[in-house]
């Protein structure tokens, strides 16, 4: 059985997105701020009938992969408080890619996977929300083996790990790397599934999905964006989960709440999918 059915155990569940507000620096309001903004959406995201949430640091302004010492701190307080009141299966991915603190935290609040938005891809920053990255842009090289090392030093190495494949918001800096040697690469180091995507709010072609599909044989293939009520039918057949956020807020607009007829919408279509 994949990691996707053992952890959901539906068919092809869909994880809407918890986009945590500012975690530091002045526009951070404190932690019961950020927590009981958050579990308005969490409510919205479970009573709209999503299968499994996957919380991020969204407001994050760091240049590089790795938070600070105060955003590492104030998200792990922030998820173990949330994870009292989230009944389906829910992940964690810190950004820009800080995958300690992914695991430290998964293992603290007992998340059921982490998300690595860079895993195996080589890639430059090409962000269009985080001022200081675009001011600043980083390279991120990474390297799998070290981050199964520090999961293992923690003990955390056991949990599932998912990551994107060409992955959005960065410039990829192999010059020629397909979508498949990127979905292999992924697999062979650890990979429990694999996300293809293309931009926030802006779904890959179905072509895309179906060569890392291909690629990937037994491990699940997910949309990473753009998944909506609009295209769901067009794209159920060729993943095998999807992650959604900016289609399920109020105006479409990512930053603003979780819009619960925007999410029973959604299931709607999937649910008829699913029979």
């Amino acid at each position: 059985m994949n990691q996707i059915n053992k952890i959901f155990k539906i068919k092809k569940p869909i994880v809407g997105m918890l986009h945590l507000t500012y975690l530091e620096g002045q526009h951070f309001k404190g932690i019961d701020f950020v927590v009981n903004k958050a579990l308005k959406d969490i409510h919205a995201l479970q009573d709209g009938g999503l299968n499994g949430i996957l919380i991020e640091n969204w407001k994050e302004f760091s240049v590089g992969e790795f938070v600070s010492p105060e955003t590492s701190k104030n998200l792990t307080e922030v998820v173990v408080k949330l994870s009292k009141s989230i009944k389906v299966p829910f992940g964690i991915n810190v950004l820009n890619n800080d995958y300690k603190v992914a695991f430290s935290v998964a293992k603290s609040a007992g998340a059921s996977f982490i998300e690595l938005d860079v895993f195996v891809d080589k890639v430059k920053s090409d962000f269009q929300n985080n001022t200081a990255a675009i001011e600043t842009p980083f390279i991120i090289n990474p390297k799998p083996h070290e981050i199964w090392e520090y999961a293992k030093s923690i003990g955390a190495e056991k949990i599932p790990l998912f990551c994107f494949v060409h992955p959005k918001h960065y410039i990829m800096l192999e010059e020629g790397k397909t979508i498949e040697e990127s979905t292999k690469q992924a697999i062979k180091n650890g990979a429990s599934a694999v996300l293809v995507t293309k931009a926030t709010g802006f779904a890959p072609t179905i072509d895309l999905i179906k060569r890392t599909k291909k690629t990937a044989n037994d491990i699940p293939v997910g949309i990473g964006s753009g998944f909506s009520a609009e295209n769901a039918k067009e794209i159920l057949p060729f993943v095998d989960f999807a992650v959604v956020g900016t289609s399920i807020k109020i105006d479409n607009k990512t930053d603003n709440p979780v819009d619960i007829e925007k999410v029973k919408a959604l299931m709607t279509v999937v649910k008829s999918y699913r029979t």
